[in-house]
């Protein structure tokens, strides 16, 4: 039987008949490389996922007896001959008969997700993993990828003894009876406590600090800025303070990773949550699930394993 050793969902069955998605795709080794190049390029930028090369986008095996030259070529992929940054990936071969009977091969690239930086080509092009195909970024979608924000903004001035400079520490209740109520029902725990409050949660996820402005006396702007690469960052790197996590992290596949990674984030998971955020379906999120509680990273919570209702938490 044909299959990856670094993904065992990857049948030379599935490789030839699944539809194309989020994870998967294949071309034929008749594509230019730098073409493909983009391919591994937007993998990197979304979720990661494997480029297969030799079969072509209606699953006919064609493999490399065709394109003698280009099997090199194509290890080759990754380098800064068409890429201006490189990726984290592994290459992998795998010996096929090719559609004319003959012994062939094929290249799988699994490429992981890129969580510090996006991956360009040598035109400092951006392309990213969309469904089912890998799409050129625009210069306003680049910087919404990496780099968006948020506005908010109150009618009104700032009391009399707060300013844009003080406001961080200094505190005031504009209305102290609705202050004090809030309080006494636990809904809030101290002055100022939304304020500063937000200080600390984008310093925690290593976000620029919140920026206030006064404009013309008459309204108050807050901008929270988020840098998606460095909140990404930020999420894996809790997950892996986990040393059971951080042990088995880079034995799991790319699925296996996002679902840990999502149950962490949510603190719990049905397995039709994990069906729908891998985009798979409920028998393969149950055997990712199987897995991952076999050796010891989540465990689940019902009133019998057969139980439909059961949700999966991490391990303590």
């Amino acid at each position: 039987m044909v299959v990856s050793q670094e993904n065992s969902m990857l049948t030379l069955k599935y490789m030839t008949e699944e539809k194309e998605n989020q994870f998967f795709d294949r071309k034929s080794a008749k594509k230019p490389v730098r073409a493909l190049a983009n391919y591994v390029a937007s993998f990197a930028n979304a979720s990661g996922g494997t480029l297969v090369i030799g079969i072509a986008d209606d699953g006919i095996i064609e493999g490399f007896e065709d394109y003698p030259n280009k099997y090199n070529e194509f290890l080759k992929v990754t380098s800064i001959d068409y890429l201006k940054t490189i990726p984290s990936y592994k290459n992998e071969t795998l010996e096929v008969v090719n559609y004319k009977g003959n012994k062939d091969k094929i290249l799988l690239i699994h490429i992981k997700p890129s969580t510090d930086i996006l991956i360009r080509n040598v035109k400092d092009e951006v392309y990213l993993r969309q469904g089912d195909s890998s799409n050129k970024l625009s210069s306003e979608q680049i910087k919404i990828l990496e780099y968006d924000r948020m506005e908010i903004i109150s009618p009104g001035k700032l009391p009399s003894i707060i300013t844009i400079d003080n406001m961080k520490n200094e505190r005031y209740a504009r209305n102290p009876q609705i202050s004090r109520a809030l309080t006494e029902l636990g809904l809030v725990k101290e002055l100022n406590e939304g304020v500063a409050r937000i200080y600390k949660e984008m310093k925690d996820f290593f976000l620029e600090e919140p920026e206030y402005s006064e404009h013309n006396n008459m309204l108050l702007k807050l901008v929270l800025k988020n840098n998606i690469v460095m909140r990404n960052k930020r999420k894996k790197e809790s997950l892996l303070k986990d040393d059971n996590i951080k042990d088995n992290w880079e034995e799991l596949n790319v699925l296996e990773q996002k679902t840990l990674q999502y149950i962490y984030d949510k603190g719990e998971a049905s397995t039709k949550d994990i069906s729908e955020i891998i985009d798979r379906s409920k028998r393969t999120a149950i055997r990712i699930l199987n897995k991952l509680e076999e050796i010891g990273l989540i465990e689940w919570v019902g009133t019998s394993p057969q139980d439909p209702k059961k949700i999966f938490r991490i391990k303590k």
